[in-house]
């Protein structure tokens, strides 16, 4: 999914991504018929306390307001001082399982990494404040959240061999230029198309 860019005056920044949680391959299992690069983030969180969560195909968009951003700021804090001096790790390991989430901070501390294992352990056990914060995010509710009819989506073209006949790509961008990059366009010709991991031909 692409999302339009803002209008900002000259005096007031456009909203940037603060923190985002993605699905990673072995989180989500999905059939010969889909794609990993449809599939929308798991969590995003912007400066301007928009925030939306993904499951496998679908979006829900919602806002919080300043306290509750001052909540998740405050929770990452404490994760991030847990880990003293020897700072942040690239790989977090709760438990015994494959890559499941890739979390990224963008502001303050930025920094990027792999969460591994199984977040059902929380129900069993106390966790660290880091897993903890991840397990928040993954499982995110509130509610504002609505269900979000993007006004764009990115064509993504993969060559692949799928059973079935194709269907007529009427007013598509032409698939080659989208070959090898993603190609934004408006929601009124994904019409009739699957969107999300879903694939046509």
């Amino acid at each position: 999914m692409a999302v339009q860019a803002v209008r900002a005056s000259a005096q007031t920044a456009p909203p940037a991504p603060w923190l985002r949680l993605d699905h990673l391959p072995a989180e989500m299992r999905l059939t010969a018929r889909e794609s990993f690069d449809g599939v929308p983030p798991r969590f995003v969180l912007m400066t301007d306390g928009s925030v939306c969560v993904g499951g496998r195909r679908d979006l829900l968009r919602g806002s919080l307001d300043k306290t509750e951003m001052q909540q998740i700021s405050t929770r990452l804090d404490l994760a991030i001082k847990s880990f003293g001096k020897a700072g942040v790790p690239k790989t977090l390991v709760i438990g015994e399982g494959p890559a499941l989430f890739r979390l990224t901070v963008a502001l303050g501390t930025p920094f990027q990494m792999v969460v591994m294992g199984s977040l059902d352990q929380a129900a069993s056990a106390p966790m660290a404040p880091l897993p903890e914060f991840v397990r928040r995010l993954a499982n995110f509710r509130h509610p504002s959240l609505r269900p979000f009819d993007p006004p764009q989506f990115a064509m993504i073209v993969r060559e692949r061999v799928l059973s079935g006949g194709c269907r007529a790509a009427k007013d598509l961008p032409p698939l080659q230029s989208a070959l090898n990059a993603e190609v934004v366009v408006s929601e009124a010709v994904t019409r009739g198309f699957p969107t999300g991991p879903d694939m046509a031909q």
